[in-house]
């Protein structure tokens, strides 16, 4: 089940995946075994059709969200996650928040759903019954770094995700990935 991965592989991407939440596609839902909840933004919670009646109203605070000062949970949502095959009633802290996620499973989640994340594989085990499936993370998105001097230099940028981006003078990022432009002077 589990490969030594390559020496040439970089593990250093979070755990994402792709599934529906109440029957709509939802990508970039980061599984993160540090979280004790699983948490919600509010802008999603509303794309997703919810009204703020249907939360459960709690008087609790989230802290540790980036790094930043606690924040006031609206409410929990019980929504309908689906992971792969398997669908899980899924409770989640809903707030005002953004990040790089369209939603944290957090713990909860990962319990409940009695799978086994791997962040260094890119990829969930969980069972469904006593069938055990394999279910491989989101790799929509790519992350760079650059360690340079000045702005504007990117001679020693290194794509996380394993893309060589040394021929490119300048990146563009879009949801198909990375788009390479050419730079030209101005003629006056």
């Amino acid at each position: 089940m589990f490969q030594k991965p390559k020496e040439s592989e970089n593990h250093l991407k979070a755990l994402y995946m792709r599934g529906h939440i109440n029957g709509k596609p939802v990508t970039h839902m980061l599984v993160d075994g540090g979280a004790i909840v699983n948490l919600m933004p509010y802008s999603l919670f509303k794309k997703l059709g919810g009204k703020d009646d249907e939360l459960i109203k709690i008087n609790m605070t989230v802290s540790c969200i980036g790094g930043g000062d606690p924040i006031g949970a609206k409410g929990v949502a019980s929504m309908e996650l689906t992971i792969g095959d398997k669908i899980l009633a899924t409770a989640f802290f809903v707030l005002e928040v953004q990040g790089n996620f369209n939603t944290i499973l957090g713990r909860d989640w990962i319990h409940a759903n009695q799978c086994v994340p791997s962040t260094l594989h890119k990829f969930l085990i969980q069972w469904i019954g006593d069938e055990v499936e394999v279910v491989h993370g989101d790799t929509s998105s790519f992350i760079a770094t650059t360690d340079s001097d000045f702005i504007g230099a990117h001679d020693n940028i290194q794509c996380l995700s394993g893309l060589d981006l040394s021929d490119y003078e300048l990146i563009s990022c879009t949801k198909d990935g990375f788009v390479s432009a050419v730079l030209k002077p101005m003629d006056n």
